[in-house]
């Protein structure tokens, strides 16, 4: 018996000298599927590393699939970043001790390097961060289920978000790609939040509150299974993409007549709440400004909406399937109530 093993893997050492020429010259691509964005925020936290690298203390090692000539990172991303972004004077560094050195004349002395920028350094202190030896450890041509358990594996029980778990256990991740880059999120979330890939979180949830209503439990958990086993095909991108656009042509029209209003569609759950209902106003062939007439009406008011039975099913586990579909339902009652009154005879089915 032979165990069928992955891709043959590598390591090597690199200065960060030599880390930031392969960054600029592209050999190194933290572009990939599976990948966060950059979210060290914290100068102090950012300044830890330097301190190590000045200090040639232990680094955990830089992880990359390499394909062909080019090594995508699966771990590493935000140290490798930090180091970039501090070499070219993108912050100060704050929260470290003083540091004692040796001076020319052979004498102990401290220096307090906090609040300088990369420029600013005394030259000892830059060329121990050039000088600094990272340990490369990378897979030779693995495949993109091998990349993604590696990511998870090495991420598990660390601090990113369960948006970016998710995304790493997708089946269709370049179409749930797709789906997170349309204008609506982009509008709708933080840098930080779309960092975390929290816009394709949503894009799923869009896709499940379609076409698994029955059993959708919006928690993390359960969107992580069904991110990993769902098919997303282009019917299914073109209709989410149609229902996205009408959602932000919603909110556009609303900021010029009621802004309350359209920062309530745009809060995560009331978003992927009015999904269905969004996709029924098309079939019904409703206009765009009628849609906004009901939205209007709905969402009115202090409150989230006009419905209590909505507002209680919008807090505290407002991800468990009993509350989504008591919001649908309040939703639709509401959207019946708004055809029959305001319509008319307006033939919608």
């Amino acid at each position: 018996m032979r165990i069928i093993k992955g891709a043959d893997r590598g390591r090597q050492e690199w200065t960060a000298r030599k880390l930031l020429e392969n960054i600029e010259y592209g050999v190194v691509n933290f572009d990939i599927d599976i990948q966060r964005g950059y979210v060290w925020k914290k100068d102090d936290k950012k300044s830890a590393l330097i301190k190590s690298m000045i200090l040639d203390r232990y680094i955990p090692p830089l992880v990359f699939n390499k394909i062909e000539d080019v090594y995508e990172a699966e771990d590493g991303k935000q140290r490798a970043l930090t180091v970039s972004k501090y070499v070219n004077d993108e912050f100060s560094l704050s929260g470290l001790d003083v540091f004692p050195i040796i001076n020319d004349d052979g004498e102990v002395e401290e220096v307090d390097i906090n609040g300088l920028k990369y420029s600013e350094l005394p030259d000892a202190f830059k060329d121990a961060i050039k000088d600094y030896s990272f340990i490369i450890v990378y897979t030779d041509n693995a495949d993109e289920e091998e990349v993604a358990d590696s990511f998870y594996n090495l991420n598990n029980g660390q601090a990113i978000n369960a948006a970016t778990k998710n995304r790493v256990k997708a089946k269709c991740r370049k179409q749930i790609a797709r789906l997170g880059s349309h204008q609506l999120f982009a509008d709708a979330l933080s840098k930080s939040a779309l960092d975390g890939h929290v816009n394709e979180d949503l894009a799923v949830k869009a896709h499940a509150i379609l076409h698994d209503v029955d059993h959708i439990d919006i928690g993390a958990p359960w969107t992580r299974k069904y991110m990993a086993s769902v098919n997303i095909s282009e019917n299914d991108e073109k209709e989410l993409n149609e229902i996205f656009d009408r959602i932000k042509n919603l909110h556009d029209a609303l900021v010029e007549q009621d802004k309350k209003v359209a920062q309530k569609i745009y809060r995560r759950t009331h978003l992927i709440s009015i999904v269905p209902i969004t996709k029924r106003s098309i079939e019904d062939g409703l206009s765009e400004n009628e849609f906004q007439t009901w939205i209007m009406t709905f969402f009115a008011g202090n409150k989230a909406t006009v419905s209590k039975a909505y507002n209680d099913a919008a807090g505290a586990g407002s991800g468990k399937h009993s509350s989504v579909m008591k919001r649908l339902d309040e939703i639709k009652k509401s959207y019946d109530e708004f055809i029959v009154k305001e319509m008319g005879d307006k033939n919608v089915a």
